[in-house]
């Protein structure tokens, strides 16, 4: 994790194991759906590579995951394996900026 509740590493369970996603293999719009997914700011958010990696994490592989930035979850995004990524170069997102309000229907 990271220093603040709003900062961390990007990890996804696949088959009842946790694998870390690639900091270089976390593309445009993944960061969003992040922190959208788990009720955080989002409008600025931003992906980064191993800031928040203090603890080992097993596997060594991880996955790529790709969002247009508009899915509900990160299970509507592209999530592939399997990258070779040590714990220096696993992703992490920021979260920040706004949580968008709903837009009203008509």
């Amino acid at each position: 994790g990271g220093d603040v509740s709003t900062e961390g590493n990007v990890e996804i369970c696949n088959n009842g194991q946790w694998n870390g996603v690639c900091g270089s293999a976390m593309y445009f719009g993944a960061a969003i759906v992040v922190c959208a997914q788990l009720g955080l700011p989002y409008t600025n958010a931003q992906s980064n590579s191993y800031r928040y990696s203090k603890y080992p994490i097993m596997p060594s592989y991880g996955y790529g995951l790709s969002c247009y930035g508009y899915e509900s979850s990160i299970m509507g995004c592209s999530s592939y394996c399997c990258y070779s990524c040590d714990l220096s170069s696993r992703a992490g997102v920021t979260c920040r900026g706004n949580v968008a309000q709903p837009t009203p229907s008509v």
